[in-house]
C-alpha cells in the first residue's frame, strides 16, 4: 500500500490534495501537520510527523511538501530528507514533459502549466496553476512560481526564489537566490540575490533580509 503524506493542510495543502485524489496512484491520501487544530480536512486525516511514522510502515510512505513559501519548503524538504524518508514529485496528468527537459524530486507540477523544452526545474520547487516557462529556462532549488506567470526563455532563475502571480519575465533574464517577484511585475532587468521587486517595469524596492 502506498501512501501519499502531504507535508502542510492550509490552502496549499488542500490544493494538493484536490489535485492528488484525481490521480489513481495512492491508496490513502493524509495530511502532515506538526501544529494540528483539527484532526480532518476536508475528510483528509491529519497526522503530525511523529504520528505518521508511528502509524505506518516507513516504506509505505511518500512525501511532498505543500508549503507556499521558499524558505518553508527548503526546511520541510530538508526535515523529511533528515529522516530518510522518500520525497516524491506530484505532477498534474494532463501535463506533458518534453524529453529534453527534467524536473527533480519534491516539485509539484499544478494544473495548466506548460514547461517547453530544455527546461530544468530543480528539487522542492512548486510551479502553480497555469505557468507558462519558456526554453532553455533553469529554475532554482525550493523556488515558487505563482499562477499565471509567463517565463520567457534563456531565464536563470537561483534558489529559494519567489515568483508573484501574473509576473512577466523577459527572456534572458538572471534572478538571483532568495529575490521576491512582485505580483503583476514585468520584470526586463536582472535581479540581485536577495532583492524584492515590484512594478511594471519592476524596480527594486528592499533587500529581502529575513529570507
Amino acid at each position: 500500500m502506498k501512501i501519499l503524506c502531504i507535508y502542510g493542510c492550509g490552502g496549499m495543502g488542500r490544493e494538493i490534495a484536490d489535485l492528488t485524489s484525481r490521480m489513481d496512484t495512492w491508496e490513502k491520501i493524509i495530511f502532515v501537520d506538526d501544529n494540528i487544530k483539527s484532526r480532518a480536512v476536508d475528510e483528509v486525516p491529519v497526522y503530525t510527523l511523529e504520528e505518521t511514522l508511528n502509524e505506518f510502515d516507513k516504506s509505505e510512505l511518500e512525501f511532498i511538501v505543500a508549503a507556499g513559501e521558499p524558505t518553508s519548503r527548503e526546511f520541510l524538504y530538508m526535515k523529511l530528507e533528515s529522516h530518510e524518508l522518500d520525497l516524491i514529485s506530484v505532477i498534474d496528468t494532463g501535463f506533458h514533459l518534453s524529453r529534453f527537459s527534467s524536473i527533480d524530486l519534491g516539485t509539484i507540477i499544478h494544473t495548466g502549466a506548460t514547461l517547453t523544452v530544455n527546461v530544468h526545474i530543480g528539487k522542492g520547487c512548486l510551479i502553480n496553476k497555469h505557468v507558462v516557462i519558456g526554453h532553455d529556462v533553469t529554475v532554482g532549488d525550493y523556488t515558487v512560481i505563482s499562477p499565471n506567470v509567463s517565463v520567457g526563455g534563456d531565464v536563470e532563475m537561483r534558489s529559494n526564489c519567489y515568483i508573484g502571480s501574473g509576473a512577466i519575465i523577459r527572456n534572458g533574464i538572471k534572478i538571483g537566490e532568495n529575490s521576491i517577484i512582485g505580483m503583476g511585475s514585468v520584470v526586463l532587468k536582472d535581479v540581485e540575490p536577495n532583492s524584492v521587486i515590484a512594478g511594471n517595469p519592476a524596480k527594486f524596492l528592499r533587500f529581502n533580509e529575513d529570507k
